[in-house]
């Protein structure tokens, strides 16, 4: 499985259609859990100032998010783009210093 952080960025929309709220109940008990394919592991608001809403999924590739956002109407007022990323951060640098020590 691949790790995808997802940026989702408001639309500027002139539609009148009224789009039923997203299922964020639905999109947890079926993408929520250790076994879920693909898996939505969190999703995080920066702050007022921003309106883009980013969301951390597991996924063998970005198009089974994409399918999982559009079946639960995830943000579908939103564009999004899904971005494979390495998490890593002080002791995966460390970890690798030692290992070059040796």
């Amino acid at each position: 499985m691949t790790t995808y952080l997802v940026i989702h960025t408001p639309i500027e929309s002139n539609e009148t259609d009224v789009k039923p709220p997203t299922d964020l109940v639905g999109l947890a008990t079926h993408h929520g859990k250790s076994d879920a394919a693909p898996r939505w592991l969190k999703a995080w608001s920066p702050d007022l100032s921003d309106d883009r809403i980013f969301s951390l999924w597991e996924a063998k590739n970005a198009g089974e998010i994409v399918l999982v956002l559009e079946r639960f109407g995830f943000l579908d007022q939103m564009d999004y783009a899904a971005i494979p990323v390495n998490e890593w951060g002080p002791e995966e640098i460390l970890a690798t210093q030692e290992q070059g020590n040796e």
